[in-house]
């Protein structure tokens, strides 16, 4: 097997197959050649008619020796141009991630060729990104939220030799400013003083008697998959009034997904939806599902993170409803993958697409999704019942993006856009469905098809939807074993928490006694107080608990402190590690906090 079968079979074991594929199709099919090698391993460029070094050895050695000295201590790098690779095989030794961005994929083969890096890009160590990938915000986004990543992304700097400097400077700012904007996406998420995670986890764990004791969501699917191709996903934008009169026309001809703001208009215009989501975790949307008269074909699908009340709400209507797992890994740690899992997202537009896709839907219909304002600045239609201004009473900054139809520009904020995004890599991933945009209103959403409604109506709706049987709930017996598993499975978590929580107070006064110590602390000394530190990450960062992100944001706080700690480019030890323990000090604390708040939502139902 060649070199270049062997980092192409790796690329395809590992988690870039879309980059092996259009190497594999260039190789075989190009007959355009820019690029070649000499007997050195130099690169000609025939377009500029230059080499790539002047001296090979001597810029690939000096180019090494610049990047070890302004990333001293990063954990990665991100490197724009691949060269001739021998450069990341030796960078390999300093760095647990490498990022290489390249837009030519003829240099990816060249290097591929000559050096064998297929270890390091099947572990993922290596990674190489094409630039010009259709999908690169969603490989990107995947990359940067990696447990070992998400915390250093403000270490991100991008470094490339002359010759790219040179001639691939308008390439490079693009995907400079492609990797800041997910970087940014990635972080926004991560407040450390946000109660929303804490909050979503409250209430999962309120929430799971209720779950138990109604239908199974993976009965849900088992029943229900396949059985219709086209379905409709209603959203509350400002511009859902307009297609109201047309989905009234043709409810009895589509499967009705509505995202819970949604139903009060659709309830109001005798439009009865075949599924009702909602994920919110603040009590404020049980608004959505007051005075509902009996709704026998309507089922309620809500996340585990939807707020209690709301689903004490719908119990005391007696409404068909499931509670369904996200696929956080909070959720899965439980194993209960006998409710089976769905990939809710961040926002209930999401939740829907993916409840579709699940169900094995072929056509999804997209209306009320505008993720902007309109031109009277109202975020959602009129009778919204909180408000159709209310998302400019959130004070979230806004921004322009293209606009629905790719003419002129619209006004969002940017949770919109994130959720937009977020979407984008949702739609990107889901090639088994098409998607149709008949918002006819509001942001551009790539992957989509935009298509009016009325013409989404006619090519999708000529025949009717068969009636579904509602899925039955589990038995008392059963529900009463699953919950005694599901306690038994989380006073292992309470104990774990509690140990933990001992182990971070006894660590915490350590430190404290150390640092008010007012004496100068030998490297040897200090080093052995790391050495604590790091055996206390290492429970953290390997226990599967503390990875299930419901503490995501708390990790980024302490990834964010020791990068400033980094970025300051302290060569003295004595002086680094003392910085790190007074940083990790204050980290504690902060920890310490958030762990008992999670201790506090175990107990309330151990």
């Amino acid at each position: 097997m060649s070199i270049l079968e062997k980092n192409i079979q790796a690329l395809v074991s590992g988690v870039n197959e879309p980059l092996a594929r259009k190497l594999i199709d260039f190789f075989q099919n190009s007959k355009h050649v820019r690029f070649s090698l000499d007997e050195n391993l130099n690169i000609f460029d025939q377009k500029n008619q230059v080499f790539m070094y002047s001296d090979i050895e001597q810029e690939i050695a000096f180019f090494q020796k610049s990047i070890l000295e302004k990333t001293l201590r990063y954990p990665f790098v991100c490197i724009y141009g691949v060269g001739n690779a021998l450069l990341i095989k030796n960078l390999t030794l300093f760095y647990k991630h490498i990022f290489i961005f390249e837009s030519e994929i003829e240099l990816f083969v060249l290097a591929l060729s000559v050096i064998d890096l297929s270890e390091e890009l099947r572990s993922g160590k290596i990674y190489l990104v094409d630039t010009k990938e259709e999908k690169i915000n969603a490989q990107l986004s995947l990359l940067f939220d990696q447990n070992d990543m998400f915390e250093y992304l403000g270490l991100y700097e991008m470094f490339m030799n002359s010759y790219y400097k040179k001639y691939f400077i308008d390439e490079i700012a693009k995907i400079d400013r492609i990797i800041c904007d997910n970087i940014n996406l990635v972080i926004r998420n991560l407040d450390p003083s946000s109660m929303i995670p804490l909050k979503c986890y409250d209430n999962f764990i309120q929430n799971i008697p209720a779950m138990l004791k109604n239908i199974s969501f993976q009965r849900i699917i088992q029943e229900r998959k396949n059985q219709f191709k086209n379905c409709i996903v209603v959203c509350a934008g400002p511009s859902l009034e307009k297609q109201i009169p047309l989905l009234k026309k043709y409810q009895e001809n589509f499967v009705i997904f509505c995202a819970d703001g949604a139903f009060p208009l659709l309830h109001k215009n005798d439009i009865t939806p075949d599924y009702v989501l909602n994920l919110d975790c603040q009590d404020k949307t049980s608004v959505f599902f007051k005075n509902i008269k009996s709704l026998d074909k309507t089922l309620f699908v809500f996340s585990q993170s939807t707020h209690f009340d709301v689903i004490k709400l719908v119990c005391e209507s007696k409404l068909n409803f499931s509670i369904v797992l996200s696929d956080s890994l909070y959720c899965k740690n439980i194993n209960m993958h006998d409710f089976g899992h769905l990939d809710t997202g961040t926002h209930v537009g999401h939740m829907c697409y993916a409840l579709a896709l699940a169900l094995g839907f072929k056509n999804i219909v997209i209306i009320g999704q505008d993720l902007a304002y309109n031109k009277e600045g109202n975020s959602h239609f009129n009778d919204f019942i909180l408000g159709k201004d209310l998302d400019s009473t959130l004070n979230i900054p806004s921004l322009k993006i293209l606009a629905y139809g790719g003419e002129d520009e619209v006004l969002t904020h940017l949770a919109w856009d994130d959720y937009r995004k977020k979407l984008e890599f949702l739609f990107a991933n889901n090639t088994q469905a098409k998607f149709y945009n008949a918002t006819e209103g509001g942001a551009r959403i790539a992957f989509t098809k935009e298509l009016s409604f009325e013409e989404c109506c006619l090519k999708f709706g000529d025949e009717k939807k068969k009636s579904l049987e509602m899925p039955k709930i589990l038995t008392l017996n059963r529900s009463d074993k699953l919950l005694k598993k599901v306690l038994e499975n989380l006073k292992k978590d309470l104990n774990i928490i509690n140990q933990t929580l001992e182990d971070a107070k006894v660590l915490k006064d350590a430190l404290e006694k150390i640092l008010s110590s007012n004496k100068a602390l030998p490297l040897e000394f200090l080093l052995s107080v790391y050495k604590n530190i790091e055996h206390f990450n290492s429970f953290m960062d390997n226990n599967s608990l503390f990875q299930d992100r419901v503490l995501k944001g708390v990790f980024f706080k302490r990834g964010l402190e020791i990068s400033k700690i980094i970025l300051a480019k302290i060569a003295e030890e004595e002086k680094y590690l003392f910085l790190i323990i007074t940083a990790y000090k204050v980290w504690l604390v902060l920890l310490i906090e958030k762990l008992n708040i999670r201790k506090e939502s175990l107990q309330k139902i151990i």
